[in-house]
């Protein structure tokens, strides 16, 4: 029952996810109508009640077990992963450090809401990756010059940031993807042998609700495109740092 109630939650996620994202849906058409799923990313601020413990919790208790952490000082981020006894696609969650950040963007980032505990009902849960209320242009725009990361949770707060398409060469999906029209990231995070292989489109815009009226697109989420090595389960923390950037303007 937890697997399929686990299988659930993801299908849900990622019918939202790719209703805003036309770059993952070009891919599933690639590959003829269905793809390995590698990873699922999340994003989250770390606060008292909040970040990776938080996020965390409804996925362990939907079967997901802790396996890796990561730290990547000069984005002011932590991120651990997990997997799943039955296969299943596993979770990347970070957090965002803002003790770490000036007094001013702590302030910007306090405006978010406080997270809520997750729901357990998985229909309620899905919907609980939603996007905060609508922050300020001003305070996006400020932000964004100290975290890119800290803006993005301004727009769009616990929303998925993005999926992983499992591929047993990367540069082929590369190119094949740019033949499709596909903008994507320059290069491939990892040299031919390394135990992953990975390379991501460029974050698709999504139009944001601004709390002084108006909307304005806001780099929201890329599809990524892993070619791991059949005995390396986790991540490698440099690729990692460079696919962060993604989502900058």
């Amino acid at each position: 029952m937890t697997t399929s109630q686990a299988t659930r939650l993801l299908d849900l996620l990622w019918e939202r996810y790719a209703s805003e994202v036309p770059f993952a849906r070009t891919f599933v058409q690639l590959s003829g109508g269905s793809f390995r799923n590698d990873h699922v990313a999340l994003r989250s601020l770390a606060r008292p009640g909040g970040g990776i413990a938080l996020f965390s919790r409804p996925f362990e208790r939907l079967g997901w077990k802790p396996a890796g952490a990561y730290t990547f000082p000069d984005a002011h981020l932590s991120a651990i992963y997990l997997s799943h006894p039955a296969g299943l696609p596993r979770v990347f969650i970070s957090e965002l450090k803002s003790e770490e950040l000036s007094p001013r963007a702590r302030e910007l980032l306090g405006t978010l809401p406080d997270d809520p505990p997750p729901p357990e009902d998985v229909d309620a849960l899905a919907a609980w990756f939603c996007s905060p209320p609508p922050p300020s242009e001003a305070a996006l725009l400020e932000l964004e010059k100290e975290s890119q990361y800290g803006a993005w949770l301004l727009a769009f707060g616990r929303k998925v940031n993005h999926f992983t398409g499992s591929v047993d060469d990367v540069e082929v999906w590369q190119q094949r993807m740019r033949d499709a029209g596909v903008p994507m990231k320059a290069d491939i995070e990892g040299a031919p042998g390394t135990s992953l292989r990975q390379t991501a489109t460029q974050a698709a815009p999504l139009s944001v609700t601004l709390r002084e009226g108006g909307r304005r697109p806001w780099p929201y989420a890329y599809f990524e495109i892993a070619q791991r090595a059949p005995d390396f389960d986790g991540f490698l923390g440099p690729q990692a740092r460079a696919l962060f950037d993604m989502t900058k303007r």
